[in-house]
């Protein structure tokens, strides 16, 4: 939704909001905070007061913890006769489920370098001014180049026990010359996604001891953000041993174990620090065999991608997860499913090494999940029976729980992905 009120009249103190002095700009560009729930105020007549008109293009959207998506904001003077001085506050309202390391804007500087805007934090709510004041002669304009991002932390430091579907962004240019009147405002909200990861071709049955299952594993990036810092892990129990297809031969994985989670054995299928440009995908071949004393039962197969892991296995910010089961029986031969069994994310996935195909790997038919419609429960609080949140960077540096009581949440690509505890039962 796209929205751009223009503003005629001088607003006064708290008509707006509160207005705040930021350190950033000292006391030249005091910006409106526009709190989650601030009503925006509605066009008035025209003054004479204001020649200035705001000119927002983008963006539409951000992946979650991707890399940032620039866009353009011009300001003009409309008038023919008087100069100018205006500066341009920025408020990114994100919900009070994004923590304080979660959201980023950069500006371009004159010598074209990135700096970032000094935001001040309320509630998921981030504010700043950019630290210049801008003047324009008569008729004059000038294009301002920034960029949005979600990192959710810092590199291999990331952070995920927060998130959000989507930011409201409002731009709004106000007077420098003491007066602080609000002379153009622009109100988008921009679309939060992450990555599409998916399992293809998972049989229903596979026998212990006995032959391979053989599948494939997805990932798909159809968000604005490239991607860079990614890994992607096959979760199984510790009966399973993973094998990927690459240079025309099937490799063995070595597992990872996670201290928290001693039953879970977490397999990388690209390897550590594999990227995902816009658009791209892939797809990985991957062979599991059951050792010949796993239980019999049902288990769980979990493909999850992890953004800024650092040393802590399987710490980071988690965007995108699928999930089949697996019925472990006594019998001669695993039986093919009718149709892939995975439950895809929302948003989009990460390329990885691309491997020669196997010629016994089922067709890859990823088919990404739409945020709106992801077909995982609804969102638990952290303080259920088996839930934990994994986190990083500024936090308390919890790892993640593949949930000893049941399933764990996770908030994944402005939805809520499951990640369920790999588990038998007869």
């Amino acid at each position: 939704m796209f929205r751009t009120i223009h503003i005629g009249r001088p607003l006064a103190m708290g008509a707006a909001g509160m207005l705040i002095s930021l350190g950033a700009v000292a006391a030249t560009a005091p910006a409106v905070w526009a709190g989650p729930g601030t009503p925006t105020p509605s066009a008035g007549p025209s003054q004479a007061c204001c020649h200035t008109e705001l000119t927002v293009d983008g963006p539409a959207g951000v992946g979650l913890a991707g890399q940032p998506v620039g866009f353009t904001e011009k300001i003009t003077n409309t008038s023919a006769t008087e100069s100018e001085d205006v500066f341009l506050n920025l408020v990114a309202d994100a919900g009070a489920g994004m923590p304080e390391n979660g959201l980023a804007i950069w500006y371009r500087t004159d010598e074209g370098a990135w700096e970032k805007v000094t935001l001040e934090y309320r509630s998921g709510s981030f504010q700043g001014a950019l630290p210049l004041t801008i003047t324009l002669g008569p008729g004059e304009s000038r294009l301002l180049h920034l960029r949005l991002g979600l990192p959710m932390g810092e590199p291999h430091n990331g952070n995920s026990d927060g998130g959000t579907r989507s930011v409201e962004l409002t731009s709004s240019v106000g007077a420098a010359d003491g007066s602080w009147v609000l002379q153009d405002r622009d109100v988008r909200t921009v679309a939060v996604q992450g990555l599409s990861a998916g399992l293809t071709g998972v049989p229903a049955t596979a026998v212990p001891g006995g032959a391979p299952v053989e599948f494939e594993a997805t990932l798909s990036n159809t968000t604005a953000s490239d991607y860079v810092n990614l890994g992607s892990v096959l979760f199984t129990d510790r009966y399973a041993t993973v094998q990927v297809f690459r240079e025309g031969g099937w490799v063995t994985l070595n597992p990872v174990v996670a201290d928290a989670e001693s039953d879970t054995f977490g397999h990388y299928l690209r390897g550590h620090d594999h990227t995902a440009p816009v658009g791209s995908s892939s797809t990985v071949p991957v062979r599991v065999t059951w050792a010949a004393n796993a239980p019999l039962g049902r288990t769980t197969l979990t493909q999850s991608v992890i953004v800024n892991e650092g040393r802590v296995p399987f710490r980071g910010t988690y965007v995108g997860t699928a999930s089949a089961q697996v019925k472990l029986t006594a019998g001669q031969s695993a039986t093919p499913s009718a149709s892939a069994s995975a439950s895809a994310s929302p948003t989009t996935t990460a390329p990885g090494p691309t491997g020669s195909a196997s010629p016994t790997a089922a067709t890859p038919t990823p088919t990404p999940t739409p945020t709106s419609t992801a077909s995982t429960p609804p969102v638990g609080s952290p303080a259920d029976t088996g839930t934990q949140l994994a986190s990083t960077g500024g936090d308390n540096g919890g790892t993640l729980a593949l949930s000893l009581g049941g399933t764990a949440f996770v908030l994944a690509g402005g939805s809520l992905a499951a990640y369920t505890r790999l588990r038998r039962r007869a």
